[in-house]
């Protein structure tokens, strides 16, 4: 089988793209990448035309389209099924672009994912499917802190608290100034906010594994990977209650009484 990923290369592909990518490959199945490189829905309509070429050549037998506005372009391009992975950021559209992904959704896509129940219920729509993105635990493990902070050339002494946003750290839903102001508000120079973004996929084990809490400030999120990324090394995450993390958290106060811990 061969599968087409149509997705944004505006800031290069995604590293969660490309991990269902490799997943995928490990069981035998083929995946071709096709990145669209433009702003808004004029930006992507000039697409259409291309890509309908190029699944002319590669036939692929089906396409897979991240976010919604590669999700219509491929629509348009392709006489192959069409399925649509929204990822948290597009469910939050208003007006016009909010319409058109809900006519997407009940007319147009062959099968819709969204990443977590928050997202289907933000939607509207019954017949989309929750499927988040899974962790390779065989990379994101718990590793020697010292070590890893040894690698980073971080000290061994401080508190590091974790924030991460792969693409562009000031991303309105990344919500930076609300993480700067918590350290703040904390006032110890021992605790120091370490800023992650535009680092490699394969590097992030060794930040995770170097820190001491992960802090997600998020207005809003799918199923946020960094979270299962920190939980599969064994890190503490302090998060704002968005997407999925509520029910990956699981029920903290059942846990706290297990082990005869007050809840904090």
């Amino acid at each position: 089988m061969k599968i087409l990923f149509v997705c944004s290369g505006n800031r290069g592909i995604s590293p969660i793209i490309k991990a269902q990518a490799a997943s995928l490959e490990q069981i035998g199945v083929k995946v071709e990448f096709y990145p669209i490189n433009g702003k808004g829905l004029t930006g992507y309509v000039k697409a259409v035309l291309p890509l309908k070429k190029y699944i002319r050549q590669s036939h692929p037998d089906i396409v897979h389209a991240h976010y919604s506005l590669c999700g219509i372009v491929a629509y348009l391009a392709s006489t192959r099924p069409v399925i649509t992975s929204l990822m948290g950021s597009d469910i939050k559209q208003s007006g016009f672009l909010r319409a058109l992904i809900i006519i997407a959704v009940r007319y147009l896509w062959h099968k819709t994912i969204v990443k977590s129940l928050d997202m289907k219920e933000c939607l509207g729509v019954n017949n989309v499917s929750v499927l988040p993105n899974g962790v390779n635990t065989s990379v994101f493990f718990p590793m020697d802190k010292l070590q890893c902070r040894a690698e980073l050339k971080w000290s061994s002494f401080s508190k590091y608290v974790l924030f991460v946003a792969l693409s562009d750290s000031n991303r309105f839903e990344k919500n930076l100034p609300l993480a700067v102001e918590a350290i703040k508000n904390i006032n110890d120079h021992e605790i120091k906010l370490q800023i992650v973004s535009n680092i490699a996929q394969s590097d992030m084990p060794i930040y995770l594994n170097a820190s001491d809490l992960l802090l997600l400030t998020s207005r809003w999120e799918g199923s946020p990977n960094i979270v299962k990324e920190a939980m599969a090394c064994n890190v503490p995450v302090v998060a704002t209650e968005v997407g999925d993390i509520k029910w990956l958290f699981g029920n903290i106060q059942e846990v706290l009484r297990s082990r005869n811990c007050d809840a904090v």
